[in-house]
């Protein structure tokens, strides 16, 4: 079940639906069984939506979540899966995970906070969400930070600058002693320049892996969205401006076309727009030879060094599919870790995967 649709149900309850309580997990250490941002909403008469994991683990959180419904107060709940309890359920990993429950009650300003959530997230915008882990009274304390505004539950204007202050990259929970900050993230944004192809696998491929995908190609009969099913929207519009495409700072960009000239002249549209990711099909000699150009044209040195050429993990792939696969492997690793350069390296300059970065188009020692 969508996030968007976990937070259109707890709008429902706290606009008098009945009562429930959200577990999410909020820290988790080792190997689970289980997302790092999971979601669950149990409602008082047991019915479930979302998941953290399952099996046994889930189980007791969801008895300890009919607990919440019942007394209306928040708690902090740690479990461990040891090599013991893994045995019995025929897993394979073990660790802890933290999970924070909170009631979800009949409340005009929580539905209100709920509902914007909700909608915020079904946009594909990045909402933040600020909850005291200690309720007194039994009244939420709530604070919802969003691109269109600010809403709050019960005293929870007083956690402002908690959600407001949030790293812009963080994904994971912040759980500390006295509040939970929760990044609520929608479907990322990945816009293919390219309807080739390996254009077309990669669309197919960040789609099934949760992006929203625009892919925009100058030829008419490859912009189809028929020939494109798996695409939020498929635009056909000349190279020359792309405009059209919108890309902004939160996006990822992959540039494929059937060109060098063309990748160079869509890259220097988009470098300086600095999306989250800018990644380029090819060779470092072409990537050498695209900074060339782009610096000619008067794009910054700092754009052209956080383009990344060739695009794509490191795993000798050949076929279309393989490269779309290498190169959805590497939005992954980006997204799921601030990582310290835009390839996705890490401190000792490796990949989140461990694979070895590809090399940014910028860099002087490329080859041409």
């Amino acid at each position: 079940m969508s996030l968007a649709a976990i937070l259109n149900e707890c709008a429902r309850l706290a606009a008098g639906g009945g009562v429930g309580a959200l577990a999410s997990v909020v820290r988790r250490r080792g190997s689970l069984p289980m997302s790092a941002t999971a979601k669950m909403l149990v409602t008082a008469d047991g019915a479930r939506f979302g998941t953290v994991g399952g099996g046994c683990l889930e189980a007791d959180i969801t008895e300890q979540a009919l607990d919440v419904c019942e007394r209306r107060v928040p708690i902090c709940v740690s479990h461990s899966l040891n090599a013991e309890l893994a045995g019995d359920y025929g897993l394979t990993c073990g660790g802890t995970a933290d999970v924070f429950i909170e009631p979800v009650i009949p409340d005009a300003a929580l539905a209100t906070l709920y509902a914007e959530a909700a909608a915020a997230v079904a946009r594909g915008e990045r909402a933040v969400m600020a909850t005291a882990r200690h309720w007194p009274d039994a009244a939420p304390r709530k604070f919802l930070h969003t691109m269109r505004g600010n809403y709050a539950a019960g005293d929870g204007a007083a956690l402002q600058s908690e959600a407001e202050l949030f790293d812009a990259l963080r994904e994971e929970p912040l759980l500390d002693a006295d509040v939970v900050v929760d990044a609520l993230i929608g479907a990322p944004r990945l816009v293919v320049f390219g309807a080739g192809h390996v254009g077309a696998r990669i669309c197919q491929s960040a789609a099934f892996a949760g992006w929203r995908v625009t892919v925009v190609d100058d030829r008419a009969d490859f912009a189809d969205a028929a020939r494109l099913p798996w695409a939020e929207q498929v635009l056909a519009c000349d190279f020359g401006d792309v405009r059209a495409a919108a890309v902004a700072p939160s996006d990822f960009v992959v540039i494929c076309t059937r060109g060098h000239q063309h990748d160079a002249l869509i890259a220097s549209q988009v470098a300086p727009v600095r999306p989250r990711f800018l990644g380029m099909l090819g060779s470092r000699r072409k990537g050498a030879l695209t900074a060339q150009a782009l610096r000619g044209w008067g794009v910054a040195d700092a754009d052209i060094a956080r383009m990344v050429c060739p695009v794509g993990l490191d795993v000798g792939a050949d076929t279309p599919e393989e490269i779309a696969i290498s190169v959805v492997g590497q939005l992954i690793s980006i997204r799921r870790a601030v990582a310290d350069d835009a390839t996705g390296a890490t401190a000792d300059g490796r990949s989140h995967s461990g694979a070895e970065p590809n090399r940014r188009v910028g860099g002087g020692d490329l080859p041409l």
